[in-house]
């Protein structure tokens, strides 16, 4: 099999992450080699023991025949920004299912996705393109979430639950079943959702209430 070059998107504190979690996932025989990091900040990595390199800005990279991507920023509007840039360069991007992850019947997974330790998704389940389910983290039956959406560590997302494109859960929030939370919100770490988040607006709490709405 060929073996690709990987490079990550952000050499932050997401990145890094992504970085520990790539090589596990290469100890277990997927065939990428790490090439680098992309960022515009260039001693960020200082300090730190990766022994990879920032390679360039995202805005000032040209996409290789071999490259792989992955975009490991955190904010679903800076992920679709890079992301979409880098694919009219002709980027192509892979997914990271960490080994750990569990992953059930039926369940389709857009690519770009990051899947990490310790998921859980159980059956009939679909995620859109770059969606990142965080650690911890799990999927009952029948869910359907958006492209560029975040699922930070330890949420649950119960059956029939709708999550648009663009949503971010803070760490632990809970989303009932058959509850909707609509494009490009916000729900902040520990919060119950019971029925709907409305498009681009931000909750907290159990249960969630509007503290403000998302640019």
């Amino acid at each position: 099999m060929a073996v690709s070059n990987l490079i990550i998107i952000n050499a932050g504190n997401f990145g890094r992450e992504v970085h520990v979690w790539a090589r596990q996932a290469i100890q277990a025989g997927m065939p990428w080699r790490i090439k680098g990091f992309l960022d515009s900040r260039s001693a960020i990595l200082d300090g730190f023991d990766y022994g990879t390199p920032i390679l360039a800005a995202p805005e000032d990279y040209r996409p290789q025949a071999d490259d792989v991507f992955l975009c490991a920023v955190g904010d679903p509007q800076g992920k679709r920004h890079y992301t979409t840039m880098l694919e009219a360069r002709g980027a192509q991007f892979t997914s990271l299912i960490h080994p750990t992850a569990l992953i059930g019947h039926a369940v389709r997974i857009g690519t770009g996705a990051i899947i990490c330790p310790l998921t859980q998704l159980s059956c009939d389940i679909e995620l859109g393109r770059h969606v990142m389910f965080g650690t911890l983290s799990s999927g009952a039956h029948d869910i359907r979430i958006g492209d560029y959406s975040q699922i930070s560590g330890g949420c649950q997302i119960n059956g029939h639950a709708t999550l648009g494109e663009g949503v971010f859960l803070g760490a632990s929030v809970t989303v009932l079943p058959k509850a909707r939370v609509e494009d490009w919100s916000y729900a902040g770490a520990g919060s119950v959702i019971l029925k709907r988040v409305k498009t681009r607006t931000k909750v907290f709490g159990n249960p969630a209430v509007q503290i403000g709405t998302v640019d």
